[in-house]
């Protein structure tokens, strides 16, 4: 199942390298058709494309970057803008080398940076997924056996590494508030209010209550 799973994700990064760099490719050509019609020649006719699908790039690097460092979304928003101003730049570029006023000319034109928007979206719905599990999965041990299950900690609920993400915090007694752990776990508001609750327990105080909750019951037992 791993392997299998391994190689789809491999098929899909190279799927979407392949559209990326054909659809950059393309749309490299129109906004150097643009730059040559309205008055650059030689070097900086084949430069100006780059000044605008640059851009769009490296909004691609940030946000893959920003997913997998797990930034919070403010910290995101700045390469979410870059991505989608040189999208719309490069939009308009590549429909406006266009001769004719044919809708049809205009949507073919259009194609390439939007394929490539496209192509990082699927990119970044992959990654986060891939993310999130790998933050899921219990860790082993260095140095455990082979064939090892490592077991989940008593009371983790599946909080996808919450504990671990936090941990600095819950040592110094604080739990993190519900806007911070939505930006970091990338989760809605009833989900980071279970996580809360979770990491309230994890807390010195919420481990002593439990503590006394745990003694309280062994003695009614008795």
């Amino acid at each position: 199942m791993n392997a299998a799973r391994t190689l789809a994700l491999r098929a899909i990064a190279a799927i979407v390298a392949v559209a990326s760099a054909v659809s950059f490719a393309e749309s490299y050509r129109g906004l150097f058709e643009w730059a040559h019609r309205h008055g650059l020649q030689g070097v900086w006719a084949y430069a100006w494309p780059l000044q605008v699908d640059v851009f769009i790039a490296v909004g691609e690097l940030a946000l893959f970057a920003g997913l997998a460092g797990r930034w919070p979304t403010r910290a995101r928003a700045g390469a979410w803008f870059v991505t989608l101003a040189g999208l719309a730049v490069s939009v308009a570029g590549n429909v406006g080398h266009v001769t004719g006023h044919a809708a049809s000319n205009r949507v073919t034109a259009a194609v390439p940076p939007l394929a490539a928007a496209a192509a990082l979206a699927v990119g970044l719905g992959v990654l986060k997924r891939v993310v999130a599990a790998s933050n899921a999965a219990p860790a082993v041990p260095a140095g455990a056996p082979a064939g090892f299950a490592a077991v989940p900690a008593v009371g983790s609920n599946g909080h996808d590494g919450a504990a671990s993400l936090f941990a600095a915090e819950l040592a110094a007694g604080s739990v993190p508030s519900i806007r911070r752990i939505r930006g970091q776990m990338h989760c809605g508001q009833p989900r980071a209010r279970q996580i809360q609750a979770h990491l309230e327990t994890l807390t010195p105080a919420g481990q002593s209550i439990r503590k006394l909750r745990d003694e309280m019951r062994q003695g009614g037992a008795s």
